[in-house]
């Protein structure tokens, strides 16, 4: 139980973690050295000659003999209760020509206490300072016209990791990711309970590591912090919003053509993961958290 841990002394716990990306190997290297897999949920199974990435294991089938190479785990720095500040962010020129309905949602999750609103802090923030039913976005402003660069050419929507830079600089302001156990990112159309979290990381999370944790919650994928739910523990909170302008400084003049990330320009939720992986924030496998069309293992469930 939660009491039963609290009473143990904190560096009797640990907690399982995945490299990050940079790390680890990829799907057709020899894993024996890193003992960690580029793609997310991916394990590293020992062969008969050297080692493999799968996401599951056959002994015998292309020379696997199916022991796990490199299993890993930091201490508990701190015990972590379940409170959240939780922030969604409303853009009104998303560049795309199909409206949007993210004002009337929040408008509504605003009025009956829902969504982010259900956690024991919340924020929205927005290119605009427009009400939303008693409350009013905080405004971030395009200091380094990085907002309108360039647009996907599926959605005709503009690149957001620019936008969220400036939000994430905002956030850094509040004193709730101080306070809170968790800071919660969450879409204005994700399907969100905070007291669902809550009980999930009350059974899942022993404790914050030494350089904080974020849950990874899209498997089979290179960078699986996908956006709909993005959720950060304090410390790892701390290092990211301390390290902002540093990895601007790093991969803004990337963010946009990619760079070494293949399908193009990178999304608020690459940048972020990014920077946190830059900053040795323990990333912690959390697939079974959400469930979001944007994932494909996800869409391959449902």
């Amino acid at each position: 139980t939660r009491s039963n841990f609290m009473s143990v002394q904190d560096k009797e716990e640990r907690v399982d973690i995945a490299p990050s990306f940079w790390a680890c190997s990829g799907p057709k290297d020899d894993c024996s050295n890193t003992g960690c897999c580029k793609v997310s949920g991916h394990k590293c199974f020992t062969k008969v000659h050297g080692a493999g990435c799968n996401e599951t294991c056959a002994a015998g089938k292309a020379g696997f003999t199916c022991d796990i190479v490199g299993h890993q785990s930091v201490p508990v720095q701190s015990v972590l209760g379940t409170t959240l500040y939780c922030f969604a962010v409303y853009t009104q020129d998303t560049g795309s020509p199909k409206p949007s309905t993210e004002l009337e949602l929040l408008t509504k999750q605003k009025q009956y206490g829902a969504s982010l609103f259900g956690c024991e802090w919340s924020d929205v923030y927005s290119d605009v300072s427009v009400d939303i039913g008693g409350y009013t976005t905080i405004k971030v402003e395009d200091y380094n016209g990085e907002f309108h660069q360039i647009k996907r050419k599926e959605t005709k929507s503009w690149v957001n990791w620019g936008l969220f830079y400036q939000v994430w600089l905002k956030v850094k302001e509040q004193e709730a990711i101080y306070k809170a156990d968790y800071t919660v990112k969450v879409d204005p159309d994700a399907v969100f309970i905070p007291q669902r979290l809550r009980v999930y990381l009350g059974n899942t999370i022993r404790g914050d590591s030494p350089h904080g944790l974020y849950l990874e919650n899209c498997q089979n994928v290179q960078y699986g912090f996908f956006g709909h739910l993005e959720v950060i523990s304090r410390e790892g909170a701390r290092a990211l919003t301390s390290n902002l302008e540093e990895c601007h400084t790093l991969f803004a003049p990337c963010a946009n053509d990619g760079c070494d990330w293949k399908w193009g320009a990178w999304g608020e939720d690459v940048f972020t993961q990014r920077c946190m992986d830059h900053h040795y924030v323990d990333k912690v496998e959390a697939f079974d958290m959400t469930m979001d069309a944007a994932c494909e293992a996800d869409r391959q469930i449902g």
